[in-house]
């Protein structure tokens, strides 16, 4: 069996009919779990268009999203629950050879609108207890990045993300990372307008589009937490946007405009630079 197989049968397992307590005092009925992700801007909450300091110059985002996948909770005795979809659903793909089959598609995936109103999404019922941390991919992954996603329901998050301008085509994929906005190039403290082509050295544009699914990349949050039985409780994670440019020179133009293809070295500082730029803030309580 697969390690998917093998860590769906685990969760399974957990997820019998018998509630109440365990013999050491601790809750047997699941947590239901959704996942909150936050944006923030170094040390100051993140608002779309506003200005903030990124790798010692002056921007703003006016758009930035992402697409996570693979959500993967890591159980202290060494179980790893992961959370899949609740309806798979089956679209047309085209494998390496171009040819046209069909791909079912039951990873759980979450998109993420950081520029939009918090909103955290219900991601089902997963075992109570105590875990290490969680693992999950920003990306999307395998035949899962070939699909034609006209053919998913309007409100998966594919589509969503498609519908959202985050899709290119059947050969190249999602964009699963994206941030849009302008920078200061002049130095004087103010982002600098949207005027002239892209990567002209006068122009404020600040792009950054990751897709493609070799550019997919893991982040692992060890931090411990709890989850209650018979509790709704919010993953709380954050994700630091001025920390995804840390390393990219702005005074280059060529480190301002990348849309993957033809400048990988960027592409490699923004995905390097993932795992330090989000954080595990906490689990938060909600009742059901």
């Amino acid at each position: 069996m697969t390690p998917r197989t093998l860590a769906s049968l685990g969760a399974l397992l957990l997820f019998s009919p018998l509630t109440g307590c365990d013999s050491d005092g601790s809750s047997s009925e699941p947590a239901m779990l959704r996942l909150d992700v936050e944006a923030v801007a170094g040390d100051d909450a993140f608002a779309p268009g506003e200005a903030f300091a990124v790798n010692g110059t002056t921007g703003q985002l006016d758009r930035a999203q992402l697409i996570v996948s693979g959500i993967t909770l890591l159980h202290e005795d060494g179980r790893e629950i992961q959370v899949l979809a609740d309806d798979p659903v089956t679209v047309r793909a085209r494998d390496e050879n171009e040819t046209e089959v069909q791909q079912t598609i039951d990873e759980r995936y979450v998109f993420v609108d950081l520029d939009a109103s918090r909103a955290p999404t219900t991601l089902g019922e997963v075992p109570s207890g105590r875990y290490t941390g969680v693992r999950f991919l920003v990306g999307v992954d395998g035949l899962d990045n070939r699909i034609a996603p006209e053919d998913l329901p309007a409100d998966h998050p594919l589509a969503l993300a498609s519908a959202s301008a985050m899709h290119w085509n059947w050969n190249a994929g999602f964009v699963f990372l994206l941030m849009d906005g302008l920078l200061d190039i002049d130095g004087d403290g103010a982002v600098d307008a949207s005027t002239g082509t892209p990567r002209d050295p006068a122009s404020g544009q600040w792009r950054l589009h990751v897709g493609g699914a070799a550019n997919a990349t893991t982040v692992i949050l060890d931090t411990d937490f709890e989850l209650e039985g018979g509790a709704m409780q919010d993953l709380h994670l954050m994700l630091d946007l001025a920390a995804l440019a840390a390393g990219l020179d702005f005074s280059d133009a060529s480190d301002r405009w990348c849309m993957t293809g033809g400048c990988q070295d960027v592409v490699d500082t923004a995905t390097g630079n993932l795992s330090s730029a989000f954080m595990l803030h906490g689990v938060h309580a909600h009742s059901m």
